[in-house]
């Protein structure tokens, strides 16, 4: 067994050791950060802001939870953030191992470059390369989730590429760093927003008319406008800018048209063509 191996089997058993509690989840991720956060300081995640917020939404929805729990959890996500886990966890063994290895799985590559060089675009790089390998590995276990929800994790990898657009000076400029940026409160804040993160798990009936953009009020109308008029008219464009960012040519296979597709191992034509009805259809969007 070689060194690599060997951090490799170590890594797996850290998250296996904090599967079955999602507060031991979260509290790997906050160690994480307390030590390459930069800066760390009580109160305050330093660039692990977004994704603790993020994972505290995932606990309070109970997406984390065991799946033999009286609330189940729900294998995809479970699934996503293990994988995640799993490899931030293996760039943390490595970084303290002080080895050099050839060849190791991207996202652990780019969470080496963040602990190097920690800044807000290396992170987005490390943790969207993470997400994105993440849906690979999981794909399969999306088909146990409803076609909702299903949508609903299309509309998540969304709206995290675009913030990474931000950050990546691609959108809206010095404004976009500033609302993309890791550090600050716009996750916490947009997750305690029931129509744009749903703390319900399955989703409500009220819930999935958030999610197909059928809501007829105030929060759906801001919803569809975020996500209507800014990301879907370029979701081709954002994905082939988001395969560059994070060497991930896989999510190329999660858009058609400006239609979001995925999970993708069972597609049929019938179930894309559902997925693609999802997309808000109160607008007309002009393609270019």
């Amino acid at each position: 067994m070689n060194n690599l191996t060997i951090l490799e089997t170590k890594a797996k058993a850290i998250v296996n050791r904090v599967s079955d509690s999602p507060e031991d989840r979260y509290n790997l991720r906050y160690a994480f950060y307390e030590k390459y956060g930069d800066p760390f300081k009580k109160g305050n995640e330093g660039l692990g802001n977004s994704e603790l917020a993020f994972i505290k939404w995932e606990i309070k929805r109970g997406t984390l939870n065991p799946i033999e729990d009286a609330q189940p959890g729900s294998p995809w996500w479970r699934e996503v953030n293990s994988y995640f886990l799993y490899v931030a966890t293996l760039a943390q063994l490595i970084d303290e191992s002080s080895e050099i290895f050839e060849k190791i799985p991207i996202p652990v590559q780019y969470w080496l470059d963040f602990i190097g060089a920690p800044n807000e675009c290396t992170w987005y790089r490390a943790h969207n390369s993470s997400i994105i390998a993440g849906y690979e590995v999981a794909d399969a276990l999306a088909f146990r989730e409803s076609v909702y929800e299903q949508y609903f994790m299309n509309i998540v990898l969304y709206r995290l590429l675009f913030a990474q657009s931000m950050v990546e000076g691609v959108s809206f400029g010095i404004l976009g760093k500033i609302f993309g940026n890791p550090r600050g409160d716009a996750v916490a804040i947009i997750t305690d927003i029931e129509s744009f993160y749903p703390s319900n798990y399955p989703l409500s009936k009220e819930d999935i008319a958030y999610v197909t953009h059928h809501a007829h009020n105030l929060e759906g109308v801001v919803e569809d406008i975020f996500d209507v008029f800014f990301i879907l008219p370029h979701l081709d464009t954002l994905y082939k800018e988001a395969a560059t960012w994070n060497r991930s040519p896989v999510i190329l296979n999660y858009v058609s048209k400006n239609k979001p597709v995925y999970p993708i191992t069972q597609n049929s034509s019938k179930q894309s063509h559902f997925l693609h009805q999802l997309t808000a259809r109160k607008y007309k969007i002009q393609q270019n």
